[in-house]
């Protein structure tokens, strides 16, 4: 019923905006606009860790490529969320897809600062300003409203736009030693682990749920510092319930050396959900 109301008003609108006394209305004409496609090219950096060893590379395309092709494309850059400065990147682009290498040399040199500038918590977003056949701009970002709505942003594969965010560098040896689970959801306390090193990517967490012997294992992606706990069993006995095991993942902040994870917590008798929980280094 809501969605029949709501219809009828766009209809009740159209035809009101159509009764003009000329009798030539005053809707404007449409236009088919083009659906960017813009994703990191594989194997490439997603991060800015280190600024001097960042190496960014993506792609830019068209989601549906036999729909009506744009005069040209800018590809462009915008500095921590503030769409009314937005530099050129690449300009005119006509032939799809368009493969573009990034440095942090090249983005300071954007917006006019130097690489030193660049620092944790800065990020940088690329999109696509469109030209149309017709000359219309349909821009990248503003100020007041995204250019294509929602349900783009959610079509199947579509990627309207990149992120890179500054991070810190991750170094694996600030993340071995004594650490503290802050768990208010599951275990609704906070309580201390260790956490040692294995291999050159995961991290060994004892004494999870304040048991000696429960261990969990946290693997890091390097490039993207996200985080996967396999399934593990922690505790074959866990009055009343039976074998209790957790899986999941989240993310590591070099920054404030925190592990975040979302942990799905299960028993034979059943499942208690998916919850959050944060590990600190002391």
């Amino acid at each position: 019923m809501k969605n029949i109301k709501f219809l009828s008003l766009i209809l009740l609108v159209l035809i009101a905006a159509s009764c003009n006394p000329d009798g030539k209305g005053n809707l404007p004409d449409i236009e088919r606009v083009p659906i960017p496609l813009i994703k990191v090219a594989d194997n490439s950096d997603v991060l800015i860790q280190d600024p001097a060893a960042f190496k960014g590379k993506f792609t830019v395309d068209l989601l549906f490529k036999e729909d009506v092709a744009p005069k040209s494309i800018d590809i462009v850059v915008t500095k921590n969320g503030d769409y009314s400065i937005t530099k050129v990147l690449e300009a005119n682009v006509t032939a799809f897809p368009k493969t573009v290498d990034v440095d942090v040399a090249k983005l300071a040199t954007l917006f006019g600062i130097s690489a030193s500038k660049i620092v944790p918590g800065d990020f940088f977003e690329i999109g696509a300003t469109i030209v149309t056949q017709s000359g219309l701009t349909v821009p990248a970002f503003s100020k007041t409203s995204n250019q294509f709505s929602a349900d783009v942003a959610n079509f199947p594969g579509s990627s309207l736009k990149i992120k890179y965010p500054v991070v810190c560098p991750l170094n694996f040896d600030d993340f071995v030693g004594e650490a503290t689970v802050d768990d208010p959801n599951f275990w609704e306390g906070s309580y201390p682990v260790t956490i040692t090193k294995e291999g050159t990517n995961i991290l060994v967490v004892k004494g999870f749920i304040e048991d000696p012997d429960a261990v969990i294992k946290v693997v890091v992606n390097t490039k993207t510092t996200k985080t996967t706990v396999a399934s593990t069993n922690v505790a074959p006995v866990f009055t009343p319930y039976t074998n209790l095991k957790v899986v999941g993942g989240g993310e590591i902040d070099a920054c404030s050396k925190t592990i975040s994870l979302n942990l799905t917590y299960t028993v034979d008798q059943g499942s208690f959900g998916t919850l959050g929980l944060k590990i600190k280094m002391d």
